[in-house]
């Protein structure tokens, strides 16, 4: 009897013990669904994978670097995730695929990213790198004569839904979008007007934490333009650039997601050790560009001319406590932003390209 009544004064009530499992990193999480079965029931509830993963997003320092390598010589695609180890930075390999052609992947969204071939006639499914769980997507697509194709995922807040959205060109049209709401079985056409469907070379489309999707495109040669699709009612429209000084030439663009908001960077032709940033500012339709900062980038490595630094533009991809973390020349730099990017460390070097990104590990899967 003195034995029930200890445990019971002693056992904390459900909703705190959820808070407290909350803060745990997510693959900490999955090691301790095998302590009993109620911790694997609390662990895999969908309430709690919805806390742990906004709890997540506050921390500082629970967000992962994955490098996504593809080999063409052996037909390897090769998942790693960069582990800090004291001051230097440490690939461990997460997943390897042996096929051909060759996987694509899409930037993260809520820890699970789009596994595909640009050929289509293979899978498509969606993967969490923490859990290494998939889930296949349906192939009912509504074209046929589909010639190049790229995925991405996003989430409403609102309606806490997923969708995946699917670009793709055919031999009448330059851009045709549609969209599969994750666990349905149809994908639905999105009505692109025919100023926008004459764009090409959408990137890969980037979430925000607003529940909108965006792509950097081509109008032309020397044009770009960006396009945002509200995923709630699935309207597309054009985002107006940046207002850039005009004594500045033309760069290259790219289109970020850092923090849960859109961000747009320009490494410049004629100025190739700088870059400058924005960040979008949305309000519900009211879109503003802010910049935020102008940053010396530092030299290249022995051997590696400018050239390939215009040819591989250096992409920012973190800003975590005052520091910015950029893709450049098959390394990973880190800028103190106080100093304007003067002061910087190499915290990873690779010998081959690969696309890297970050990625909040989380318990989400389907």
């Amino acid at each position: 009897m003195s034995k029930a009544k200890n445990t019971e004064t002693t056992e904390l009530p459900s909703d705190l013990f959820m808070e407290i499992l909350s803060w745990i990193p997510a693959r900490a999480i999955l090691k301790l669904r095998c302590v009993c079965k109620c911790w694997y029931s609390i662990t895999t509830d969908l309430a709690f994978i919805r806390l742990h993963h906004q709890q997540q997003q506050l921390l500082p320092r629970v967000t992962s670097v994955l490098a996504f390598h593809r080999h063409f010589t052996d037909d390897v695609s090769l998942l790693s995730r960069l582990d800090v180890v004291d001051a230097t930075w440490a690939a461990r390999d997460v997943a390897v695929w042996h096929s051909r052609p060759l996987l694509a992947v899409s930037p993260p969204c809520h820890g699970l990213v789009c596994l595909y071939h640009v050929d289509i006639e293979f899978d498509v499914c969606l993967y969490n790198p923490t859990t290494r769980k998939s889930f296949s997507l349906p192939h009912n697509f509504t074209s046929v004569n589909i010639i190049l194709s790229d995925f991405c995922l996003g989430y409403h807040p609102v309606s806490r839904q997923y969708k995946v959205i699917h670009t793709f060109c055919t031999r009448s049209t330059s851009l045709v979008m549609e969209v599969l709401t994750v666990g349905g079985s149809t994908w639905r056409k999105v009505e692109v007007s025919s100023a926008l469907g004459m764009l090409t070379m959408l990137n890969r489309g980037r979430p925000s934490a607003t529940g909108t999707m965006y792509w950097l495109g081509q109008r032309n040669l020397l044009e770009d333009a960006i396009l945002s699709l509200d995923l709630e009612n699935e309207r597309i429209t054009e985002v107006p650039f940046p207002d850039i000084e005009p004594q500045h030439e033309s760069g290259n663009n790219s289109l970020i997601e850092m923090e849960g908001t859109i961000h747009f960077a320009v490494h410049w032709f004629t100025m190739v050790d700088w870059m400058d940033i924005w960040m979008l500012q949305e309000s519900g339709a009211h879109r503003v560009w802010i910049h935020k900062f102008h940053l010396r980038l530092c030299a290249l490595p022995r051997g590696v001319g400018q050239v390939e630094r215009v040819l591989r533009p250096p992409t920012p991809l973190l800003i975590n406590q005052g520091k910015i973390l950029i893709s450049d020349c098959r390394r990973l730099v880190s800028y103190d932003l106080g100093s304007k990017g003067f002061q910087y460390e190499v915290v990873f070097q690779a010998y081959d390209d690969f696309f890297p990104f970050v990625i909040v590990e989380s318990l989400d899967s389907f």
